[in-house]
């Protein structure tokens, strides 16, 4: 599952890295946003690696409730500051109840385990999904994987597993995933790919 070295990196440098997405987050696609909560039967939703919590923000503006879980410790604390219920929990040890969230949101979170491991949490966050929940997934348009380290952040790295939009639907729809909607936000160089699902009965 998650390496060390990415908790570890996010905890050394969690302040670095939030005030490196502020202009990410201020023109993340409102449409995204709408789609996710428009396609929710109900408030509670899951952030499944909240990092430091600028998307619950913009989730709870529109009137969510949502939980926050995040494997940084140093992250865990900024989202409790901003008023999150929020619990310190890497995706191997997550311990929700069953059809206990109305949605699932998952921004770039799962791009740091393995494909492999990957498979496994979204079948837990199928688990975790009321009948009619939904899930929205974040991920980095490439067809790389491995530790990257950034100027910003020196000596730490993190890994990061980049997908095209084929390979992630190929992954998360034989798990009992129903595709809904996409797009792609591009603020600089990356192409981030926007990929909203509903859970299969």
């Amino acid at each position: 599952m998650q390496t060390n070295q990415t908790i570890e990196a996010y905890d050394k440098y969690a302040q670095v890295y939030d005030e490196e997405v502020i202009e990410f987050w201020n023109n993340f696609p409102q449409t995204f946003i709408d789609k996710f909560t428009s396609s929710l039967s109900g408030k509670r939703v899951l952030d499944l690696g909240s990092g430091s919590g600028r998307d619950a923000v913009l989730l709870r503006e529109r009137g969510l409730e949502v939980i926050c879980a995040d494997a940084s410790k140093a992250m865990v604390g900024i989202t409790k500051k901003l008023g999150f219920e929020s619990y310190q929990t890497t995706f191997a040890d997550l311990d929700f109840p069953e059809a206990s969230f109305d949605g699932v949101w998952a921004y770039t979170s799962l791009i740091h385990i393995s494909k492999n491991d990957a498979q496994r949490v979204v079948t837990q966050v199928r688990s975790m999904l009321k009948p009619d929940g939904a899930f929205a997934m974040g991920a980095i348009e490439g067809n790389t994987a491995g530790m990257v380290e950034r100027k910003t952040m020196p000596g730490a790295t993190r890994y990061f597993k980049n997908y095209n939009k084929d390979e992630l639907r190929q992954l998360i729809e034989p798990l009992g995933f129903t595709f809904a909607y996409e797009e792609d936000y591009k603020p600089h160089n990356n192409v981030y790919l926007n990929q909203l699902y509903l859970r299969a009965q």
